[in-house]
């Protein structure tokens, strides 16, 4: 008997071992895989850090460009809008008056694109001969600007020309309103196509012009410069219309 509880006693031991030695296996087996991935963990985490780092240089670049990019254009834009800028067109037409004269009426049309009124105080116009011109005038024409570069365009004959001034506040120009200024011409009948050309200036962007300017000075200095390049100037917006006179 008591043989028989020795042995039901060592069984129960050895079992009892067993279950433990499982145990502790399965443990140390479940603690490898965490011991692992945190391992893993660690590792990504690191040359994660170690991209950022040496990206972090270049993308603040990258942002630090496009955000002066972008007020760089934006400061453009409001520069632009607060600038003075006007658009003109003309209207052009003609009539016979008396046998051998024709009247010719040109309305210039002024558009104010921008955002500030603008106060105009010198207006010029003038009209140049096309047609009829002889051959030999039409050579030298070209020889002046094509071959010898004297003129950066086509001096044509001048015809006639006009000068209307105004004091403070006597053409206004309101944003994005529209103004129309006349002039007339008086042609002779023989004259069937003609340059009309019209200068308009700003009075307070850097003076005026002086008196004793010559049109054709101003025509030159617009061309050349596209603006009047003195201290005693304004900036000025012009248009040139080629107009062919019917005879009737």
């Amino acid at each position: 008997m008591t043989g028989r509880k020795n042995v039901a006693t060592a069984v129960s031991l050895a079992i009892v071992i067993v279950f433990c030695c499982a145990g502790l296996v399965g443990s140390a087996a479940a603690d490898e895989p965490i011991a692992e991935s945190a391992e893993l963990s660690r590792s990504a985490f690191s040359i994660l850090l170690g991209v950022i780092k040496e990206w972090l240089p270049v993308v603040g670049g990258l942002v630090v460009a496009a955000a002066g990019g972008f007020l760089t254009w934006r400061n453009a834009q409001i520069f632009r809008a607060k600038a003075p800028h006007i658009v003109v067109e003309h209207q052009v037409s003609h009539r016979s008056i008396g046998s051998q004269y024709v009247h010719i009426f040109v309305t210039a049309v002024l558009h104010n694109r921008s955002r500030v009124h603008i106060e105009l105080l010198d207006g010029f116009a003038s009209i140049q001969q096309i047609k009829p011109i002889s051959d030999a005038g039409v050579e030298q024409l070209y020889r002046q600007v094509f071959v010898e570069k004297e003129h950066d365009n086509l001096q044509w004959p001048d015809l006639d020309s006009l000068r209307h001034r105004w004091d403070k506040d006597g053409l206004l120009v309101e944003p994005g309103e529209t103004e129309t200024e006349i002039f007339d011409f008086v042609v002779q009948r023989g004259v069937t196509s003609v340059a009309v050309s019209t200068y308009f200036y700003n009075s307070r962007t850097m003076g005026k012009i002086p008196d004793g300017t010559e049109l054709v000075e101003i025509r030159r200095r617009k061309k050349r410069f596209r603006r009047w390049l003195t201290e005693k100037g304004p900036i000025g917006w012009g248009r040139t219309t080629v107009y062919d006179i019917i005879p009737g």
